[in-house]
């Protein structure tokens, strides 16, 4: 058998042990829309998921098999996130003009 050969199936025997590791940790059930390929011990996720807590579940469990060297996450999300609050308005605070101040009752902590 040549190198190529033996690590070709050494590749596949990783794949179907990752594959059992992530299934293991969602219950026996493999993760929808998820695909893995290993190239010289190397495994890559892709697909898309539901959220990133899941997306580290996924590469947490990828990452526990032996004679692994790594694991690089394409895995993507079905929903982006919602953005973060931007902060205070641009025309509140000490730069404020008072010509674009809403009308109505101004409250003052004294």
């Amino acid at each position: 058998m040549n190198r190529n050969a033996s690590s070709a199936a050494d590749d596949e025997a990783l794949r179907v042990a990752v594959r059992a590791e992530i299934a293991a940790a969602f219950d026996g059930r493999f993760p929808e829309g998820v695909t893995l390929d290993v190239v010289d011990r190397r495994v890559t996720v892709r697909g898309c998921v539901d959220d990133i807590e899941v997306s580290q579940r996924i590469e947490k469990a990828a990452a526990v098999s032996a004679g692994l060297l790594g694991v690089h996450n394409e895995l993507s999300l079905r929903w982006q996130p919602a953005p973060e609050p931007q902060g205070q308005p641009q025309d509140s605070g000490m730069h404020a003009d008072p010509a674009r101040k809403p009308a109505g009752q101004v409250n003052h902590k004294v």
